[in-house]
Protein backbone atom coordinates (compact mmCIF):
# COMPACT_ATOMS: atom_id res chain seq x y z
CA UNK A 1 0.00 0.00 0.00
CA UNK A 2 3.10 2.01 0.43
CA UNK A 3 2.77 5.11 -2.52
CA UNK A 4 5.42 7.61 -1.08
CA UNK A 5 7.92 5.99 -3.70
CA UNK A 6 6.60 4.47 -7.11
CA UNK A 7 8.54 2.09 -9.54
CA UNK A 8 8.22 3.25 -13.05
CA UNK A 9 8.71 1.95 -16.08
CA UNK A 10 10.03 4.94 -17.85
CA UNK A 11 13.35 6.96 -17.27
CA UNK A 12 11.45 10.49 -16.96
CA UNK A 13 8.75 12.76 -17.49
CA UNK A 14 10.08 13.60 -20.49
CA UNK A 15 10.48 9.97 -21.86
CA UNK A 16 6.45 9.57 -20.80
CA UNK A 17 5.06 12.29 -22.85
CA UNK A 18 7.01 11.48 -25.59
CA UNK A 19 5.69 7.99 -26.16
CA UNK A 20 2.49 9.46 -25.53
CA UNK A 21 2.47 11.49 -28.13
CA UNK A 22 4.17 8.77 -30.83
CA UNK A 23 1.16 6.47 -29.64
CA UNK A 24 -1.64 9.50 -31.01
CA UNK A 25 0.59 10.38 -34.01
CA UNK A 26 -0.54 10.43 -37.42
CA UNK A 27 2.49 8.61 -38.71
CA UNK A 28 2.15 4.67 -38.50
CA UNK A 29 5.88 4.69 -38.01
CA UNK A 30 6.06 6.72 -34.68
CA UNK A 31 2.68 4.92 -33.58
CA UNK A 32 4.88 1.12 -33.49
CA UNK A 33 7.92 2.94 -32.27
CA UNK A 34 5.57 4.03 -29.32
CA UNK A 35 4.08 0.42 -29.31
CA UNK A 36 7.58 -0.91 -28.99
CA UNK A 37 8.38 1.73 -26.13
CA UNK A 38 5.52 0.62 -23.98
CA UNK A 39 6.61 -3.14 -24.43
CA UNK A 40 9.25 -2.33 -23.21
CA UNK A 41 8.37 -0.65 -20.02
CA UNK A 42 6.05 -4.01 -19.72
CA UNK A 43 9.73 -5.99 -19.46
CA UNK A 44 11.03 -3.15 -17.00
CA UNK A 45 8.05 -2.90 -14.33
CA UNK A 46 4.08 -2.73 -14.33
CA UNK A 47 2.69 0.19 -16.33
CA UNK A 48 -0.77 1.51 -15.65
CA UNK A 49 -3.90 0.18 -17.21
CA UNK A 50 -4.39 2.78 -19.79
CA UNK A 51 -1.14 2.99 -21.10
CA UNK A 52 -1.28 -0.99 -21.50
CA UNK A 53 -4.91 -0.59 -23.53
CA UNK A 54 -3.72 2.12 -25.50
CA UNK A 55 -0.39 0.16 -26.49
CA UNK A 56 -2.63 -3.09 -27.36
CA UNK A 57 -5.51 -1.00 -29.37
CA UNK A 58 -2.62 1.09 -31.02
CA UNK A 59 -1.06 -2.09 -31.97
CA UNK A 60 -3.94 -3.65 -33.29
CA UNK A 61 -4.54 -0.87 -35.78
CA UNK A 62 -1.50 -0.89 -37.17
CA UNK A 63 -1.77 -5.20 -37.74
CA UNK A 64 -2.03 -6.66 -40.98
CA UNK A 65 -5.50 -7.08 -41.82
CA UNK A 66 -5.55 -9.71 -44.32
CA UNK A 67 -6.27 -12.05 -41.32
CA UNK A 68 -9.97 -13.99 -41.56
CA UNK A 69 -12.66 -12.02 -40.54
CA UNK A 70 -13.65 -14.31 -37.74
CA UNK A 71 -10.45 -14.34 -36.62
CA UNK A 72 -9.92 -9.94 -36.57
CA UNK A 73 -13.76 -10.08 -34.59
CA UNK A 74 -12.25 -12.11 -32.10
CA UNK A 75 -8.89 -10.40 -31.05
CA UNK A 76 -10.46 -6.76 -31.41
CA UNK A 77 -13.76 -8.50 -28.98
CA UNK A 78 -11.10 -9.41 -26.64
CA UNK A 79 -8.84 -6.03 -27.04
CA UNK A 80 -11.78 -3.93 -25.98
CA UNK A 81 -13.06 -6.61 -23.16
CA UNK A 82 -9.51 -6.71 -21.60
CA UNK A 83 -10.05 -2.45 -22.12
CA UNK A 84 -12.70 -2.46 -20.17
CA UNK A 85 -12.27 -5.00 -17.54
CA UNK A 86 -8.71 -3.36 -16.51
CA UNK A 87 -9.75 0.29 -16.71
CA UNK A 88 -13.28 -0.60 -14.36
CA UNK A 89 -11.26 -2.98 -12.32
CA UNK A 90 -9.16 -0.07 -10.31
CA UNK A 91 -12.71 1.44 -9.20
CA UNK A 92 -13.82 -1.88 -7.45
CA UNK A 93 -12.99 0.24 -3.86
CA UNK A 94 -15.54 -1.54 -1.94
CA UNK A 95 -16.15 -4.92 -0.29
CA UNK A 96 -19.38 -5.67 -1.93
CA UNK A 97 -18.48 -5.46 -5.60
CA UNK A 98 -20.70 -2.82 -7.72
CA UNK A 99 -21.70 -3.52 -11.21
CA UNK A 100 -19.61 -2.16 -14.02
CA UNK A 101 -22.70 0.33 -15.27
CA UNK A 102 -22.17 2.17 -11.86
CA UNK A 103 -18.25 2.08 -12.16
CA UNK A 104 -18.31 3.32 -15.66
CA UNK A 105 -20.82 5.80 -14.76
CA UNK A 106 -18.89 7.38 -11.84
CA UNK A 107 -15.49 7.81 -14.58
CA UNK A 108 -17.44 8.73 -17.46
CA UNK A 109 -16.77 6.30 -19.30
CA UNK A 110 -20.09 5.55 -22.34
CA UNK A 111 -22.41 2.75 -21.17
CA UNK A 112 -22.22 1.83 -24.33
CA UNK A 113 -18.69 0.46 -23.92
CA UNK A 114 -20.21 -2.15 -20.95
CA UNK A 115 -22.86 -3.11 -23.09
CA UNK A 116 -20.31 -4.31 -26.01
CA UNK A 117 -18.01 -5.29 -23.48
CA UNK A 118 -21.32 -7.66 -22.02
CA UNK A 119 -22.24 -9.02 -25.98
CA UNK A 120 -18.46 -10.18 -26.37
CA UNK A 121 -18.45 -12.06 -23.66
CA UNK A 122 -21.48 -13.63 -23.34
CA UNK A 123 -23.78 -13.12 -26.94
CA UNK A 124 -22.88 -13.42 -30.15
CA UNK A 125 -19.86 -11.55 -31.18
CA UNK A 126 -20.57 -8.37 -32.76
CA UNK A 127 -19.34 -7.51 -36.53
CA UNK A 128 -16.37 -6.24 -37.82
CA UNK A 129 -17.80 -2.48 -38.82
CA UNK A 130 -18.89 -2.11 -34.95
CA UNK A 131 -15.61 -3.32 -33.10
CA UNK A 132 -13.61 -1.33 -35.55
CA UNK A 133 -16.11 1.73 -34.48
CA UNK A 134 -15.29 0.85 -30.82
CA UNK A 135 -12.07 0.48 -31.02
CA UNK A 136 -11.19 4.12 -32.51
CA UNK A 137 -13.62 5.93 -29.53
CA UNK A 138 -11.92 3.95 -26.89
CA UNK A 139 -8.57 5.12 -28.12
CA UNK A 140 -10.46 8.86 -28.25
CA UNK A 141 -11.82 8.24 -24.40
CA UNK A 142 -8.14 7.03 -23.67
CA UNK A 143 -6.45 10.36 -24.80
CA UNK A 144 -9.19 12.57 -22.98
CA UNK A 145 -9.93 11.21 -19.92
CA UNK A 146 -5.77 9.71 -19.39
CA UNK A 147 -3.46 11.01 -21.50
CA UNK A 148 -4.56 14.73 -21.55
CA UNK A 149 -4.92 14.87 -18.36
CA UNK A 150 -1.40 13.54 -17.01
CA UNK A 151 0.64 15.24 -19.23
CA UNK A 152 -1.55 18.01 -17.59
CA UNK A 153 -0.34 16.77 -14.29
CA UNK A 154 3.37 16.07 -14.92
CA UNK A 155 5.52 19.42 -14.65
CA UNK A 156 8.31 18.87 -12.04
CA UNK A 157 6.62 21.77 -10.04
CA UNK A 158 3.34 20.39 -8.98
CA UNK A 159 3.99 19.84 -6.07
CA UNK A 160 5.09 23.16 -4.97
CA UNK A 161 2.28 24.75 -7.04
CA UNK A 162 -0.24 22.62 -4.88
CA UNK A 163 1.58 23.42 -1.46
CA UNK A 164 0.79 27.28 -2.45
CA UNK A 165 -2.31 27.02 -2.80
CA UNK A 166 -3.26 24.98 0.10
CA UNK A 167 -0.85 27.41 2.36
CA UNK A 168 -3.18 30.23 0.62
CA UNK A 169 -6.02 28.84 0.85
CA UNK A 170 -5.49 28.11 4.95
CA UNK A 171 -4.20 31.57 5.55
CA UNK A 172 -7.11 32.97 4.04
CA UNK A 173 -9.68 30.67 5.87
CA UNK A 174 -7.63 32.03 9.16
CA UNK A 175 -7.60 35.40 8.34
CA UNK A 176 -11.78 35.28 7.69
CA UNK A 177 -12.57 33.22 10.99
CA UNK A 178 -10.28 35.74 12.49
CA UNK A 179 -12.19 38.72 11.32
CA UNK A 180 -14.96 38.68 8.90
CA UNK A 181 -14.48 41.04 6.88
CA UNK A 182 -15.86 41.85 3.17
CA UNK A 183 -12.12 41.87 2.33
CA UNK A 184 -11.12 39.01 3.81
CA UNK A 185 -13.92 36.90 2.66
CA UNK A 186 -13.09 38.33 -0.80
CA UNK A 187 -9.69 36.85 -0.21
CA UNK A 188 -10.62 33.56 0.78
CA UNK A 189 -13.12 32.93 -1.95
CA UNK A 190 -10.20 34.06 -4.28
CA UNK A 191 -7.96 31.61 -2.85
CA UNK A 192 -10.91 28.74 -3.11
CA UNK A 193 -11.01 29.64 -6.28
CA UNK A 194 -7.65 29.20 -7.11
CA UNK A 195 -7.38 26.06 -4.93
CA UNK A 196 -10.11 24.64 -7.06
CA UNK A 197 -8.49 25.35 -10.73
CA UNK A 198 -4.99 24.26 -10.14
CA UNK A 199 -7.00 20.38 -8.98
CA UNK A 200 -8.88 20.15 -10.94
CA UNK A 201 -6.86 19.84 -14.18
CA UNK A 202 -5.01 17.30 -12.34
CA UNK A 203 -5.49 13.88 -12.85
CA UNK A 204 -7.08 10.93 -9.88
CA UNK A 205 -3.24 9.48 -10.19
CA UNK A 206 -1.80 13.18 -8.68
CA UNK A 207 -3.78 13.22 -5.73
CA UNK A 208 -1.76 10.21 -4.05
CA UNK A 209 1.71 11.69 -5.88
CA UNK A 210 0.92 15.68 -5.38
CA UNK A 211 -2.13 16.58 -2.93
CA UNK A 212 -2.36 14.12 -0.29
CA UNK A 213 1.42 14.60 0.52
CA UNK A 214 1.01 18.35 1.05
CA UNK A 215 -2.04 17.89 2.99
CA UNK A 216 -0.28 15.09 5.60
CA UNK A 217 2.68 17.76 6.25
CA UNK A 218 2.92 19.92 9.41
CA UNK A 219 0.25 22.78 9.02
CA UNK A 220 -2.64 21.46 7.09
CA UNK A 221 -3.94 18.03 8.44
CA UNK A 222 -1.43 18.10 11.24
CA UNK A 223 -0.99 21.68 13.07
CA UNK A 224 2.05 23.14 13.75
CA UNK A 225 1.17 23.51 16.99
CA UNK A 226 1.64 20.61 19.06
CA UNK A 227 -1.24 21.36 21.83
CA UNK A 228 -3.62 20.91 18.62
CA UNK A 229 -2.46 17.68 17.74
CA UNK A 230 -4.04 14.05 18.68
CA UNK A 231 -1.64 12.21 21.70
CA UNK A 232 -1.22 8.62 22.24
CA UNK A 233 -3.00 5.86 23.43
CA UNK A 234 -6.56 7.34 22.55
CA UNK A 235 -5.72 9.08 19.39
CA UNK A 236 -9.14 11.29 19.80
CA UNK A 237 -9.49 13.57 16.95
CA UNK A 238 -9.06 17.29 17.91
CA UNK A 239 -12.76 19.12 17.80
CA UNK A 240 -11.02 22.39 16.88
CA UNK A 241 -8.93 20.73 14.13
CA UNK A 242 -12.06 18.38 12.23
CA UNK A 243 -14.15 21.81 12.36
CA UNK A 244 -11.03 23.61 10.66
CA UNK A 245 -10.04 20.76 8.37
CA UNK A 246 -13.14 19.67 7.17
CA UNK A 247 -13.91 22.80 4.42
CA UNK A 248 -10.79 21.72 2.84
CA UNK A 249 -11.57 17.99 2.29
CA UNK A 250 -14.46 18.90 1.51
CA UNK A 251 -13.93 21.29 -1.10
CA UNK A 252 -11.22 18.80 -2.70
CA UNK A 253 -14.09 15.84 -2.36
CA UNK A 254 -15.96 17.67 -4.49
CA UNK A 255 -13.10 17.65 -7.17
CA UNK A 256 -12.03 14.29 -7.33
CA UNK A 257 -15.16 12.52 -5.23
CA UNK A 258 -15.08 10.97 -1.50
CA UNK A 259 -13.75 7.60 -2.93
CA UNK A 260 -10.52 8.65 -4.61
CA UNK A 261 -9.35 11.49 -2.14
CA UNK A 262 -10.02 9.35 1.01
CA UNK A 263 -8.58 5.92 -0.37
CA UNK A 264 -5.28 7.92 -1.31
CA UNK A 265 -5.42 9.95 1.85
CA UNK A 266 -5.72 6.67 3.71
CA UNK A 267 -2.78 5.40 1.85
CA UNK A 268 -0.88 7.78 1.97
CA UNK A 269 -0.93 8.21 6.00
CA UNK A 270 -0.15 4.24 6.01
CA UNK A 271 2.66 4.54 4.07
CA UNK A 272 4.02 7.02 6.99
CA UNK A 273 2.99 5.73 9.40
CA UNK A 274 3.98 1.72 8.92
CA UNK A 275 7.33 2.29 6.90
CA UNK A 276 7.71 -0.77 4.76
CA UNK A 277 9.89 -3.50 5.43
CA UNK A 278 10.95 -6.75 4.46
CA UNK A 279 12.44 -8.06 8.13
CA UNK A 280 8.63 -8.34 9.42
CA UNK A 281 10.35 -7.16 13.26
CA UNK A 282 9.21 -3.93 14.89
CA UNK A 283 10.57 -0.82 12.87
CA UNK A 284 11.95 1.94 14.62
CA UNK A 285 9.04 4.93 14.10
CA UNK A 286 10.19 7.65 12.03
CA UNK A 287 7.62 10.37 13.35
CA UNK A 288 6.97 12.05 16.44
CA UNK A 289 4.88 11.01 18.71
CA UNK A 290 1.87 13.55 18.45
CA UNK A 291 2.50 13.62 14.40
CA UNK A 292 2.14 10.07 14.54
CA UNK A 293 -0.90 10.22 16.51
CA UNK A 294 -2.67 12.99 14.97
CA UNK A 295 -2.19 10.81 11.83
CA UNK A 296 -3.96 8.19 12.91
CA UNK A 297 -6.59 10.08 14.67
CA UNK A 298 -7.63 11.21 10.74
CA UNK A 299 -7.73 6.84 9.83
CA UNK A 300 -10.25 7.42 12.68
CA UNK A 301 -12.71 10.00 11.24
CA UNK A 302 -12.00 8.62 7.74
CA UNK A 303 -13.26 5.77 8.65
CA UNK A 304 -15.81 6.85 11.01
CA UNK A 305 -17.20 9.07 8.13
CA UNK A 306 -16.66 7.20 5.19
CA UNK A 307 -16.67 2.97 5.86
CA UNK A 308 -19.18 1.36 5.81
CA UNK A 309 -18.91 -2.18 7.41
CA UNK A 310 -18.93 -5.61 5.28
CA UNK A 311 -22.11 -6.53 4.59
CA UNK A 312 -23.96 -2.74 5.42
CA UNK A 313 -26.39 -1.37 2.91
CA UNK A 314 -24.52 1.38 2.40
CA UNK A 315 -21.69 1.10 0.00
CA UNK A 316 -18.74 1.95 1.19
CA UNK A 317 -16.30 5.28 -0.24
CA UNK A 318 -13.03 3.43 1.10
CA UNK A 319 -11.85 0.10 1.09
CA UNK A 320 -9.20 -1.16 4.72
CA UNK A 321 -7.95 -4.23 2.90
CA UNK A 322 -4.66 -2.89 1.51
CA UNK A 323 -4.58 -0.73 5.13
CA UNK A 324 -4.90 -4.34 6.92
CA UNK A 325 -2.44 -6.03 4.63
CA UNK A 326 0.51 -3.40 5.24
CA UNK A 327 0.06 -2.75 9.00
CA UNK A 328 -0.15 -6.99 9.68
CA UNK A 329 3.03 -7.47 7.76
CA UNK A 330 4.68 -4.87 9.57
CA UNK A 331 4.01 -4.90 12.88
CA UNK A 332 4.78 -1.93 15.03
CA UNK A 333 3.56 0.31 17.96
CA UNK A 334 2.06 2.77 15.04
CA UNK A 335 0.75 -0.08 12.48
CA UNK A 336 -1.03 -1.47 15.93
CA UNK A 337 -2.70 1.85 16.68
CA UNK A 338 -4.27 1.41 12.91
CA UNK A 339 -6.03 -1.84 13.47
CA UNK A 340 -7.31 -1.09 17.02
CA UNK A 341 -9.10 1.75 14.81
CA UNK A 342 -10.04 -0.45 12.35
CA UNK A 343 -11.31 -3.01 14.83
CA UNK A 344 -13.55 0.34 16.55
CA UNK A 345 -14.86 1.15 12.95
CA UNK A 346 -15.74 -2.68 11.65
CA UNK A 347 -16.60 -4.75 15.35
CA UNK A 348 -16.83 -8.23 13.26
CA UNK A 349 -13.84 -7.32 11.60
CA UNK A 350 -12.15 -6.10 14.99
CA UNK A 351 -13.10 -10.06 16.22
CA UNK A 352 -11.21 -10.89 14.13
CA UNK A 353 -8.00 -8.61 14.63
CA UNK A 354 -8.01 -8.70 18.49
CA UNK A 355 -5.85 -11.86 18.63
CA UNK A 356 -3.01 -9.94 15.95
CA UNK A 357 -3.39 -6.79 18.30
CA UNK A 358 -2.82 -8.32 21.70
CA UNK A 359 -0.24 -10.77 20.25
CA UNK A 360 1.59 -7.08 18.63
CA UNK A 361 0.86 -4.81 22.44
CA UNK A 362 2.88 -8.14 24.24
CA UNK A 363 5.99 -8.21 21.93
CA UNK A 364 6.32 -4.20 21.98
CA UNK A 365 5.69 -4.60 25.72
CA UNK A 366 8.66 -7.08 25.69
CA UNK A 367 11.01 -5.43 23.78
CA UNK A 368 9.96 -2.24 25.70
CA UNK A 369 11.28 -4.24 28.79
CA UNK A 370 14.47 -5.47 27.06
CA UNK A 371 15.38 -2.20 25.99
CA UNK A 372 15.16 -1.05 29.60
CA UNK A 373 16.80 -3.77 31.58
CA UNK A 374 20.50 -2.93 32.15
CA UNK A 375 22.93 -5.05 31.12
CA UNK A 376 25.84 -5.55 33.70
CA UNK A 377 28.93 -7.64 33.24
CA UNK A 378 30.21 -8.83 35.72
CA UNK A 379 33.88 -10.35 35.17
CA UNK A 380 36.14 -10.56 37.88
CA UNK A 381 40.27 -11.01 38.14
CA UNK A 382 39.79 -14.76 38.43
CA UNK A 383 38.06 -15.21 35.49
CA UNK A 384 40.15 -12.96 33.46
CA UNK A 385 43.16 -14.79 34.71
CA UNK A 386 41.82 -18.01 33.15
CA UNK A 387 41.20 -16.52 30.17
CA UNK A 388 44.10 -15.59 29.79
CA UNK A 389 45.43 -18.49 30.23
CA UNK A 390 43.49 -20.71 27.67
CA UNK A 391 44.15 -18.15 24.88
CA UNK A 392 47.53 -18.65 25.77
CA UNK A 393 47.22 -22.46 25.57
CA UNK A 394 45.09 -22.64 22.10
CA UNK A 395 48.29 -19.84 20.85
CA UNK A 396 50.81 -22.34 21.64
CA UNK A 397 49.01 -25.09 20.14
CA UNK A 398 48.41 -23.67 17.06
CA UNK A 399 51.33 -22.12 16.35
CA UNK A 400 53.34 -24.52 17.96
CA UNK A 401 55.84 -22.19 20.15
CA UNK A 402 55.18 -19.41 22.27
CA UNK A 403 58.56 -17.92 21.52
CA UNK A 404 57.76 -15.13 19.23
CA UNK A 405 54.31 -14.40 20.13
CA UNK A 406 53.89 -10.97 21.72
CA UNK A 407 51.94 -11.80 24.80
CA UNK A 408 52.25 -10.08 28.40
CA UNK A 409 52.86 -12.13 31.44
CA UNK A 410 54.07 -11.93 34.38
CA UNK A 411 57.35 -13.66 34.99
CA UNK A 412 56.37 -14.97 38.20
CA UNK A 413 53.37 -16.92 36.55
CA UNK A 414 54.08 -20.35 34.98
CA UNK A 415 51.25 -21.82 32.00
CA UNK A 416 50.64 -25.37 32.20
CA UNK A 417 49.36 -25.72 28.68
CA UNK A 418 48.09 -29.62 28.09
CA UNK A 419 49.80 -29.94 24.53
CA UNK A 420 51.03 -32.77 22.59
CA UNK A 421 54.78 -33.80 22.96
CA UNK A 422 54.62 -33.67 18.71
CA UNK A 423 54.45 -29.89 19.06
CA UNK A 424 56.49 -29.27 21.84
CA UNK A 425 59.53 -28.48 18.77
CA UNK A 426 58.99 -26.13 15.72
CA UNK A 427 56.79 -28.70 14.24
CA UNK A 428 55.32 -26.13 11.12
CA UNK A 429 55.67 -27.93 7.85
CA UNK A 430 58.05 -26.26 5.32
CA UNK A 431 59.86 -26.92 2.02
CA UNK A 432 62.62 -25.40 0.32
CA UNK A 433 61.57 -23.57 -2.94
CA UNK A 434 64.97 -23.92 -4.48
CA UNK A 435 65.61 -27.33 -4.07
CA UNK A 436 62.17 -28.38 -5.38
CA UNK A 437 61.33 -30.32 -9.02
CA UNK A 438 58.02 -29.55 -11.20
CA UNK A 439 54.65 -31.08 -10.29
CA UNK A 440 51.14 -31.33 -10.61
CA UNK A 441 49.44 -28.67 -8.94
CA UNK A 442 48.42 -29.63 -5.33
CA UNK A 443 51.56 -32.50 -4.73
CA UNK A 444 54.93 -32.35 -3.51
CA UNK A 445 57.64 -32.70 -5.38
CA UNK A 446 57.49 -36.54 -5.05
CA UNK A 447 53.98 -36.73 -6.59
CA UNK A 448 52.13 -37.51 -2.91
CA UNK A 449 49.62 -35.51 -1.60
CA UNK A 450 50.25 -34.03 1.60
CA UNK A 451 48.27 -33.96 4.61
CA UNK A 452 46.60 -30.82 5.66
CA UNK A 453 44.20 -31.95 8.21
CA UNK A 454 44.53 -30.90 11.68
CA UNK A 455 44.87 -33.20 14.67
CA UNK A 456 41.69 -34.42 16.12
CA UNK A 457 42.58 -32.97 19.18
CA UNK A 458 42.23 -29.92 18.73
CA UNK A 459 38.15 -30.17 18.58
CA UNK A 460 38.25 -31.03 22.56
CA UNK A 461 39.90 -27.51 22.93
CA UNK A 462 36.94 -25.09 24.70
CA UNK A 463 36.17 -21.72 22.90
CA UNK A 464 35.30 -20.47 26.29
CA UNK A 465 35.91 -21.47 30.00
CA UNK A 466 32.23 -21.86 31.71
CA UNK A 467 32.13 -19.67 35.03
CA UNK A 468 32.48 -21.63 38.17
Amino acid sequence: MSRGTRLVAWTSTAEYVAVGELLYSESPQDRHRGVLAVKAWRARARVPAAVDATATLVELQLSDSTQPVSQQRLTLSMALIRFVNSILDLEQRTTVAQSMAVLARRIGMPAWFVELRHACTHEQVPSLRVLRAAHAHALVWLDEHYWRRQTRALPEDTRDRVRAAVAEYVRARDTVKAAATKRNASEFDAAKAALVALTGVLHSDAVGAHVVRVLLEPGVLVPTDKRMRAKFPECTMPSQLARQSTSLLRLLADVWGESVLFDELLSAICSALVPQSNEGGFEPATLGPSHAATLVAWVRWILDKHYQPAGSDTPSNVSVDDLLETCLRNPGYYSRAVLKAVSDADPVLGRDLRPFVDYMGKALAALAAADARPVRFTVDAEEMRKEEELMQTRLVSMRGSAGSMDVDIDANESVEADVPETLQSDSRWAYDVRSGSPCPIGTLADGCVPDLELPLWIDDIPLFVAPA
